[in-house]
């Protein structure tokens, strides 16, 4: 043990710093009506997390950096909320009852989400306290950070990992959340959410659609560290829309506001390709790309005067043609090419129009948070999807232009 590298814990606000734009991401999926409410119910958790996990990984193969369990707990509740997005809960009770607690639901998939993997680093290693030498016991210890304080520590990796116990994970989340979370759940939902905190990839008989999507978010989140991995670069360092970018695209627009600056072409770099887009082989239904729920206006695109980018027919085509071009795509696709639009006339992204169509690089698409192959599926249901190669796709020029205008 002695010749094991020491480690030095994380603090918890440096960790949720680093996962600042996924929470972004979260608060505009969690729809709480003020901040002070997210705060409570969801950042809390965030924040309890951060401390449980501390600088740990979460296994040797996967999310293997320092601080990696608490980036997978994070992105495997983004991803959840993503599936969550529009799906139907509770669909065997009463019509008034069900609108009554889908926000519990929704709610539901992210407790199962964030507590599913807490058990798996102390199921690979056992963490040692430098100070006295004491391993790290969950049930006894409880949160990894505050009981090794400012104590550096050393990971020694289990000859055999520990099996999956679910009880012992359910008994940790129930530590985790805490009874006055809990109490404000209906009993069927609170018993999918138990049901579904499961750290086995497994599918179950007859699983419950909360277990469902927790599941495939999990597996989703494993898939794109993998990717990560082969690619040979931090996955940490990947471009997040952030929420004010998001929001300003969902909001109904109250006031006319300036066409984006145009500046000079010049080369701008292509983000790092992100860990968000499956393998072809990888199809979970993460890939059916279903928008995260937000508060949505159904009339907002009529009746939202015109921006000045409008009335010179400059920077956005009329609203209608996105709706007419990417008919019965998610709303998500939708925004997608509305934020590329805006950011290839800011130069902060940067396409080229070829023969056939214009071209995208995939790991473009991926730092907007949705995956390549979700687009290509939906391009290709609606015969826009020119060319399919392995870093870019060519879409056909009437979606093409939807994002840059074609000069020759």
């Amino acid at each position: 043990m002695s010749t094991t590298p020491l480690h030095a814990p994380i603090a918890a606000d440096t960790l949720l710093e680093r996962a600042a734009r996924r929470i972004e991401l979260l608060e505009q999926t969690a729809n709480e009506s003020t901040k002070a409410e997210f705060a409570r119910k969801w950042l809390a958790l965030a924040e309890r997390c951060a401390a449980w996990f501390s600088s740990m990984p979460l296994s040797p193969e996967l999310y293997r950096e320092p601080g990696g369990a608490f980036r997978c707990t994070i992105e495997t509740a983004f991803y959840a909320m993503r599936l969550a997005g529009g799906q139907k809960f509770g669909t065997n009770l009463p019509s008034e009852k069900r609108r009554r607690i889908e926000p519990q639901y929704n709610y539901g998939v992210f407790l199962a989400a964030i507590c599913s993997r807490l058990d798996e680093p102390y199921r690979h290693f056992e963490i040692v306290r430098d100070a006295d030498m004491q391993v790290w016991s969950p049930p006894v210890h409880g949160a990894v950070g505050p009981w090794l304080g400012a104590s550096p520590y050393r990971v020694v990796r289990r000859a055999t990992p520990l099996p999956v116990e679910r009880m012992r994970t359910g008994m940790l989340a129930q530590q985790l959340i805490g009874s006055e979370l809990l109490a404000g759940l209906d009993v069927e939902v609170l018993a999918e959410v138990f049901g579904a905190i499961n750290p086995n990839p497994s599918p179950m008989d007859a699983e419950s659609l909360t277990h469902k999507v927790v599941r495939q978010a999990i597996s989703t989140a494993a898939e794109f560290d993998r990717k990560a991995q082969r690619a040979v670069f931090e996955p940490v360092q990947f471009e997040v829309p952030s929420a004010i970018h998001v929001a300003a695209q969902l909001e109904p627009v109250q006031a006319a506001a300036p066409s984006a600056p145009q500046p000079a072409p010049a080369p701008t770099p292509v983000p790092a390709e992100p860990a968000l887009a499956t393998s072809p082989e990888v199809r979970p239904d993460a890939a059916s790309g279903r928008p995260p729920a937000a508060p949505m206006n159904p009339g907002a695109a009529s009746s939202r005067p015109p921006t000045e980018s409008q009335t010179t027919g400059s920077a956005e085509p009329p609203q209608q043609a996105f709706e007419e071009v990417l008919k019965g795509a998610p709303r998500m696709i939708v925004e997608l090419f509305r934020a590329l639009r805006q950011d290839v006339q800011a130069g902060k992204a940067k396409v080229q129009w070829s023969n056939m169509g214009l071209v995208l690089p995939k790991r473009l698409v991926g730092s907007y948070g949705v995956a390549s192959d979700t687009l290509i599926e939906h391009l290709r249901k609606r015969s826009l999807l020119l060319g399919n190669e392995p870093t870019e796709i060519t879409i056909a020029p009437r979606a093409g232009e939807l994002i840059l205008e074609r000069t020759t």
